[in-house]
């Protein structure tokens, strides 16, 4: 708007910013509400604010070359002409010294960068009304001085006139005035507003829209605030909501408040304007996903988290090969057409939390956080499969495809920039080699990509070159200690790499769909291995092979098996099937089906990792499974860990409450196998006895008859006690005093050891010192409490640590506390009474009388 068709009451804004784009922004948004004009430089900016007529508020960007912000705001305030016009800084520098320098120089606020446009029209609008009062308030005391009553006349009748609404209230909040503009907006007569309190009338009437405690009217009221802009919510008399932006004032006389004055204005107009004005410059009109100006923003954000987390972030360019080609021939309708369908095609492949925006022309961006280069590319194929489908438009048809890069961060740039610079250089190379692929802006990341590729084709072939094999790892009785099954392993012994191990492999085959070859080849291998081993005459043992959830999907399992049992002579009840928790909850009903027909078959079905997924327990009841497998996270630390022991003893419970076995795997200490035997484990398999072995050593094996050393019998635990403490010479004072009472004595030098002695020994009492490394004497009692919690405890330390001792007793951990140096006799009495509270203890839980 130029200034000669300036309407005489609306307020001029300066802009100044030597970004072309920050002015059109700005420009745009202030335009509706305020004349505009702009500055793209310093030397422009004090021209024009020296121009009548002069600003009333000016936008100042610091950062611009030649003369800076700051310079520009001393000019400013140095010449008299504008010294009172107020800034406002607009930048992106946003530290405490920048802002201080800025105050101190005489500016009025700071909007810091990227541009929101709803706190820009609020600070406008604030420091615009501030300008006003203070203009006002210099007009009004020449208008008293010149004449009193004439002012009072003009302000009734700019009460009664305004188009702002206006009422004012004495200290009871009781309304004593209101203009003709608020009556309207709020649909009642001016007689039935007059003494009615506001607040219960605005608020409360029809329905709370606002708690007393967030009226701002007492507040006003009591003269505890001043003259402020805030937002709330009014019932009409129809019951309809009004949003308003309200100014309370209070009205005071010889110091003393009388009453307030409010002014509100409808918002809501304002309000769904300023969302619109943000949405269309935060996506995009054709797709509506994000534009440039929100990827900026997410990808600033995904940058923060991913630099906290230690995570990648990917930033995938794609662009559509020959599209420019198509919409030049077909026109821009028919392009807008295609572009919309490559969005949706895009968009139904995303994951959920994934960003995805369009910033030009046939440009798409995908940003997502990722583990590793390996799920970048698996999310671009099915993107690459998606977009060569043809697009039909009408009664054409049009073949595309897309080329795309992949840019990391941290490794290909640390902002936002970098990335979607690296990540378009990518794409280039991709779409110079032809298209329809993707590139990793790192080369090496391309040539770890197609290695895998090539990995899953050597594994495609492997199968038919004879290069799988298997191991096996025995499955041991814990009653006779023989070995009783194996659990069937594959290894790839790959001609050109040697042994891949399966946590390579495996996930590949599962990816890409090879796993139900490779399943089907284990079970035939395994089942003809083990039949003979039968007819070479050794004793028969069961052979157990895992099922993934990808095979039951895709496969007849139970025909499949009853096929490889016909065909190999394995009779079915030497062949087990491990299967896991959560192919069992991905189809109940299937899965409940499929282990019927197994059943049937006569094979053993076992469920694998168990206590590791989220299944019901009310399913077990249902399936046709004959026993549970511990998961190897629970027996590792079944020793050391309360809630691991816990739970494995709750697993074995539950399956021989429910009539299965129960078979623990990842035995591999002594104290485990002692745990697991003394909480009545059916079998284990593990380091402990065996690691996973070839077949002609898993047959020597056999053939020797070799079997798990069962611990013995344990000592009486009456006369068992266990000495922890990390000085030597403690130690051994110790067992000199208690030896002479003909104790069996065990020693450990910390909390981890004395738990291992623990699970290895029938214990009656521990002594513990208070204070040791890695575990304190607390932390450890605490634990012994839990685990053996007939075991009598007591703690010996050289300091009287009143919180740990008070902590150690109220929860129970404690017998009792002795201090070092300690008296021998006192010992020797204080561990006898423990023996004794031993027996009570141990006698009442065996149903015994002491």
């Amino acid at each position: 708007m130029n200034d000669t068709a300036r309407p005489k009451d609306q307020a001029t804004v300066l802009v100044v910013d030597d970004t072309p784009e920050n002015l059109a922004l700005l420009s745009g948004l202030l335009q509706r509400h305020y004349t505009v004009r702009v500055a793209n430089s310093g030397a422009r900016a004090l021209a024009v604010a020296a121009t009548e007529p002069k600003p009333d508020l000016i936008l100042l960007d610091i950062m611009m070359p030649e003369m800076d912000g700051y310079a520009v705001l001393e000019r400013l305030k140095g010449d008299p002409a504008t010294r009172d016009i107020p800034v406002v800084f607009v930048t992106a520098l946003s530290t405490s010294d920048e802002e201080r320098r800025g105050l101190e120089l005489g500016a009025v606020d700071y909007i810091t960068k990227p541009i929101r446009p709803i706190i820009v029209l609020a600070r406008v609008r604030a420091h615009l009304d501030l300008k006003r009062a203070r203009d006002r308030l210099r007009d009004e005391n020449a208008w008293l001085e010149a004449e009193v009553a004439l002012r009072i006349r003009q302000r009734e009748l700019v009460l009664m006139s305004a188009g702002e609404g206006i009422f004012g209230t004495d200290t009871a909040g009781d309304i004593v005035f209101i203009n003709p503009a608020a009556v309207a907006m709020l649909g009642y007569t001016r007689d039935e507003l007059l003494g009615c309190n506001a607040h219960e009338v605005f608020h409360l009437r029809h329905g709370s829209v606002c708690a007393s405690a967030d009226c701002p009217l007492p507040g006003y009221l009591a003269g505890k605030l001043g003259v402020r802009d805030s937002e709330t919510a009014f019932r009409r008399r129809d019951g309809e909501v009004l949003e308003v932006e309200i100014t309370c004032q209070p009205m005071a006389e010889a110091d003393e408040v009388v009453g307030a004055v409010v002014t509100f204005r409808d918002v809501g107009e304002r309000k769904r304007y300023v969302a619109e004005i943000e949405r269309k410059s935060n996506f995009d009109a054709l797709t509506g996903l994000p534009n440039r100006n929100l990827l900026t923003d997410r990808l600033a954000q995904g940058i923060e988290r991913c630099r906290e987390s230690g995570d990648l972030l990917a930033v995938l360019l794609i662009n559509l090969d020959r599209f420019k080609s198509a919409n030049d021939a077909l026109g821009h309708a028919t392009g807008d057409a295609v572009l919309h369908e490559a969005a949706q095609r895009i968009f139904a492949h995303v994951p959920p939390g994934v960003t995805l925006a369009r910033i030009e022309g046939d440009e798409f961006v995908l940003a997502t956080e990722v583990g590793g280069a390996e799920e970048v590319a698996r999310l671009t194929q099915p993107l690459l499969d998606a977009l060569a489908v043809p697009f039909r438009i009408g009664e054409r048809q049009f073949f595309l495809t897309a080329s795309i890069g992949v840019a990391l961060y941290p490794r290909d740039g640390d902002d936002h920039e970098a990335l979607l610079q690296n990540a378009g250089a990518a794409m280039a190379r991709a779409k110079a080699a032809g298209g329809n692929a993707f590139n990793f802006y790192a080369v090496e990341m391309n040539a770890r990509t197609l290695e895998r590729l090539d990995l899953e084709n050597d594994l495609r072939r492997a199968i038919d070159n004879g290069e799988l094999v298997l191991h096996y790892q025995p499955q041991l009785s814990l009653v006779s200690g023989a070995i009783v099954g194996a659990e069937a392993l594959v290894r790839w012994q790959h001609p050109q790499h040697g042994l891949i191990p399966p946590a390579r492999f495996i996930p590949l085959a599962e990816e890409s769909g090879l796993i139900v070859r490779l399943g089907e080849w284990v079970m035939r291998t395994a089942c003809a291995q083990n039949l003979a081993w039968q007819t070479a005459g050794l004793p028969p043992i069961t052979v157990a092979v895992n099922l993934s959830a990808r095979q039951v999907a895709a496969q007849d399992i139970v025909q499949l098996t009853g096929t490889v049992l016909r065909e190999t002579g394995l009779d079915a009840q030497y062949l087990e099937i491990e299967l896991t928790e959560s192919m069992l909850m991905a189809d109940t009903e299937a899965f409940i089906h499929a282990t019927e027909g197994l059943k049937r078959l006569a094979v053993t079905l076992s469920i694998d990792d168990f206590g590791t997924g989220f299944s019901s327990l009310s399913y077990l009841k249902r399936f046709s499974i004959d026993r549970l497998k511990i998961d190897q996270s629970f027996v590792r630390d079944s020793t050391q860990d309360p809630n691991s022991a816990a739970i494995a003893q709750a697993i074995i419970s539950l399956a021989h409450n429910l009539g299965l076995a129960v078979i623990a795997e990842g035995v591999e200490t002594e104290a485990q196998l002692n745990f697991l035997c003394t909480g009545r484990c059916d079998e284990i398999q593990g380091y402990h006895f065996s690691r996973p072995l070839p077949a002609a050593e898993f047959e020597a094996m056999l053939r020797a008859e070799r079997r798990l050393s069962l611990p013995a019998n344990p000592e009486s635990p009456g006369r068992c006690i266990l000495l922890v403490d990390d000085e030597p010479s403690v130690l051994a004072a110790l067992k000199r005093v208690l030896r002479r009472e003909g104790y069996t004595i065990f020693t450990a030098d910390g909390g981890a050891e004395g738990l291992e002695r623990l699970a290895t020994h029938e214990v009656g009492v521990v002594i513990s010192d208070a204070r040791m490394p890695g575990m304190s004497g607390a932390e450890f009692l605490g634990r012994v409490r839990e685990m053996h919690p007939d075991t009598v405890r007591i703690m010996l330390s050289g300091y009287t640590d009143l919180q740990a001792v008070t902590q150690a007793v109220n929860s129970g951990e404690l017998f009792r506390f002795l201090t070092k140096p300690w008296d021998d006799r006192e010992l020797v009495e204080v561990v006898r009474d423990a023996f004794r509270r031993y027996e009570i203890r141990h006698a009442h839980r065996s149903g015994r009388t002491p």
